[in-house]
């Protein structure tokens, strides 16, 4: 009980903050530093650090690109975040996502290699074998998270903290 009454401490620290900044290149070569890139949208950012939690992104991502797809003032992205060990395979590594990841989505897929600890910190993302998702409204504060595989529960839960910020 007591580690849930921590969780919950830190996810209160989150929500309503400023996300913090990333500045990587996308799967296009396009510099994009976040929250700055979605500013004035209502933005779904999805955090990853394992190939395996790629279906707990789309779990998130594909209901709300469907949802909210259509209407410009909604962003969707993703951020692999890969040890800096692994930056002298990054070419093999982005090469090797940009063949899994249909073309249209790569200008939204930033892959941030490097030390992610501080990020893991100021997010709440402990367990680095879960993705994370952060809702941030349109001057980049967190408004909601997620973690895991979402829900129909936590799936409405998104939705409607969506509807309320555009």
């Amino acid at each position: 009980m007591r580690v849930e009454q921590e969780g919950s401490k830190i996810e209160k620290k989150i929500i309503g903050q400023p996300f913090p900044e990333i500045t990587s290149k996308s799967l296009t070569g396009r510099v994009v530093t976040l929250p700055k890139a979605v500013k004035g949208k209502v933005a779904l950012i999805c955090i990853a650090f394992v190939r395996s939690a790629q279906g707990m992104i789309d779990s998130w991502a594909l209901p709300f690109e469907q949802e909210f797809g259509k209407n410009s003032r909604f962003v969707v992205y993703e951020v692999p975040m890969i040890n800096a060990g692994w930056k002298v395979l990054s070419w093999m590594i982005d090469s090797g996502m940009r063949s899994g990841i249909s073309v249209e989505k790569h200008d939204k897929v930033v892959t941030f290699y490097g030390d992610y600890s501080g990020y893991q910190e100021a997010l709440g993302m402990g367990n680095t074998n879960f993705a994370y998702v952060f809702l941030l409204d349109p001057a980049g504060i967190v408004r909601w998270k997620g973690q895991g595989y979402a829900s129909p529960e936590t799936e409405k839960e998104l939705f409607n903290n969506a509807i309320t910020l555009k």
